[in-house]
């Protein structure tokens, strides 16, 4: 070591300890919060969606204890009917429970062809009740020996309590159409 140098008689700069992640800036505290608001309203909405659409799981439920029902029985006229009065009391307690009560009465009186063309529109799937597998619901319920393709109906039941869409504002729509028609 020379004692002349002057560089040599420096120190080691001694860095200062890394800035830790603890304690967080308040920004990553904003930020945390807003997540968690995020997720619970996410979280929220989830379930009253879920609690909203129980109707249409419980309608499903029955629908396929009625069509077990059906396999497990021995073909006959009056097997077929009986399938047929529980899809079409299944299908207008659906309908109803997704209503308010105040409008009740209207989808009540329904019957016959604007029935069938209500189950239709509600639920786009024109024609399938009015002309495809579904129009036997019209009268077939009360005939000796309906002539059903149940397979058809039930699919055609599933896919009606999955795909209708019912709202005031939309019922008022689908009974001036089905008046209409």
């Amino acid at each position: 070591m020379n004692p002349q140098d002057p560089l040599a008689q420096l120190n080691d700069i001694h860095l200062p300890e890394p800035v830790g992640w603890w304690p967080l800036a308040w920004g990553w505290w904003l930020l945390i919060a807003l997540l968690l608001m995020v997720i619970g309203v996410l979280l929220w909405r989830a379930h009253v969606r879920r609690r909203r659409q129980r109707y249409r799981r419980e309608a499903l439920a029955l629908l396929e204890h009625a069509y077990r029902d059906y396999q497990r029985s021995s073909p006959g006229p009056s097997t077929r009917r009986q399938y047929l009065q529980q899809v079409s009391q299944l299908l207008r307690r659906t309908a109803l429970s997704a209503l308010p009560d105040a409008r009740e009465a209207d989808l009540a009186a329904l019957s016959g062809q604007q029935w069938l063309r209500f189950l239709d529109l509600s639920a786009s799937l024109a024609p399938a009740f009015t002309e495809g597998p579904g129009h036997i619901l019209a009268d077939g319920p009360y005939q000796p020996d309906p002539q059903v393709d149940v397979d058809a109906l039930h699919r055609l039941a599933q896919q009606w309590i999955r795909a209708h869409r019912l709202s005031e504002r939309r019922l008022s729509d689908l009974l001036v159409e089905v008046h209409h028609a």
